[in-house]
């Protein structure tokens, strides 16, 4: 989002610059014309910066229109001239000075929020930082919402007594920290203010971003697997557990029929069972909002990728690191693991990219055996034509899978020891003929004895799958 800046001349009783007609009753006219120096004018060309745009009443708008296109030559009137305008006016068809674009003039209550909310999106728009000049109404409304970000005060060394005054008409009290001061060579203070919120506004803020977070916790909620698919010799259980409101952590379960495609061609309705089960677990990089925006764009591509039933894993997770790379930042990635379990002949084809490697659990001949599921090519969204193997492994009656997020595994105490691998795998081996939604109920309190006390870090996902 950009900043916008309110930057006006003053004088030392807070009369603002602006230009005067014979009904004001001002008889000062250009008083700062004293003050002005060419140190002056390059100090002011810095505060604007290389490239703005503008946001003006129509009253300053017809004023700086009927002076800047005309004035000789200069690097700050170029950029004037050049910068995109955005004018308040209730007459958008008589705007001669481009680029511009008419905003609502904020008449009446509804037109006011109306405008307020324009100026909002103005801001959300990509491009350089908004500057304010005169406007007195205007700086006003954009004080009232809390919506300008900076305000510019050159302060001259002058006593009026008469005049508009910069904070006549603003929403008070206010509270501004001064970020930074100095002086011209003509007595000019250039002081640069960023508006305190108050109280009320910090609370409607905490509240609208509150509810947000609600709202996408609510959505993130419904794309975790509302049920398991039920599947004969088949137990699943799962569960997500965010160290904030929102995490970005993901797990998925998805009943593959191999009969779909044929099924959607010919429009018909062929009855059968889960052909082969999809399974997912994957950590997005970060955390909060952001990390859970990445987590929802993977479950869409994997997703997509799944449905379309083409190929074998390995360019299925290709496909998926394209479209999350395509998707999302050079500093935005995934650790992720895909596997599909044939649901008769209980082979599972899997690739790993880059995730803390699942966990086979196998009692043999009385002795446990462990199988670690690490290979298949590096962390998603990280290279956009990084190669995927998929790899294989058949699981027998009894076995267990055993998914999870290093949010389990580095549970830490508050004296920073992790509870590790090894002793989740030793913890799962020792309740092994526990059913799926018990054995993963068991690991997370185990986790949580452990850390004792000690807050989460990390958000926790788990996913057991056992072959009975």
């Amino acid at each position: 989002m950009r900043k916008l800046k309110i930057i006006e001349h003053i004088s030392l009783d807070g009369v603002i610059q602006t230009a005067s007609t014979p009904e004001d009753d001002f008889p000062y006219g250009d008083w700062t014309a004293p003050y002005r120096t060419p140190a002056g004018l390059q100090i002011v060309s810095e505060l604007y910066g290389k490239s703005f745009d503008l946001l003006l009443g129509r009253r300053t708008y017809d004023i700086l229109a009927n002076f800047w296109p005309k004035a000789p030559k200069s690097p700050l009137g170029d950029r004037l001239n050049a910068s995109t305008k955005f004018v308040v006016t209730h007459r958008p068809a008589d705007l001669p000075w481009t680029p511009c674009e008419a905003v609502g003039d904020g008449a009446g209550t509804d037109s006011v929020l109306d405008l307020v909310e324009s100026i909002r999106r103005i801001k959300a728009k990509h491009g350089p930082d908004l500057m304010l000049a005169g406007s007195m109404s205007l700086i006003a409304l954009l004080l009232e919402h809390g919506l300008a970000d900076e305000v510019i005060l050159l302060v001259n060394p002058v006593v009026l007594g008469k005049g508009k005054r910069f904070f006549a008409d603003a929403n008070l009290p206010r509270s501004f920290a001064l970020v930074s001061s100095k002086a011209s060579p003509s007595g000019i203070l250039v002081n640069i203010y960023k508006p305190i919120p108050t109280l009320a506004e910090e609370a409607l803020s905490r509240a609208k971003l509150e509810r947000e977070i609600e709202v996408a916790r609510e959505v993130q909620e419904r794309l975790f697997p509302q049920t398991f698919p039920n599947i004969a010799g088949i137990e699943m259980a799962a569960k997500c557990r965010p160290a904030h409101a929102v995490g970005g952590d993901y797990y998925d379960a998805i009943e593959i029929r191999d009969s779909s495609i044929a099924e959607a061609a010919s429009g018909g309705n062929i009855s059968r069972g889960c052909d082969r089960l999809g399974i997912a677990i994957g950590d997005i990089s970060g955390k909060g909002v952001s990390a859970a925006l990445l987590m929802a764009s993977l479950h869409a591509s994997l997703r997509a990728q799944t449905l379309t039933g083409v190929g074998d894993l390995g360019t299925k997770m290709a496909n998926v690191n394209r479209l999350l790379f395509d998707a999302s930042g050079s500093d935005r990635y995934a650790t992720f693991f895909y596997a599909e379990l044939d649901c008769r002949s209980r082979m599972l084809h899997y690739v790993n990219g880059g995730h803390n490697p699942p966990a086979v659990l196998r009692k043999e001949d009385g002795k446990s055996r462990v199988f670690r599921l690490g290979d298949g090519g590096p962390a998603i969204g990280l290279l956009p034509d990084a190669a995927y193997q998929q790899q294989m492994l058949q699981l027998c009656p009894g076995d267990i899978f055993l998914a999870f997020t290093d949010g389990v595994s580095e549970a830490m105490n508050l004296a920073k020891d992790e509870w590790g691998e090894d002793r989740m795998i030793a913890e799962a081996e020792s309740h092994a003929n526990l059913k799926a939604t018990e054995l993963m109920q068991k690991l997370f309190s185990a986790a949580d004895a452990f850390a004792a006390g000690a807050p989460q870090h990390d958000d926790m996902t788990l996913m057991v799958v056992r072959v009975s």
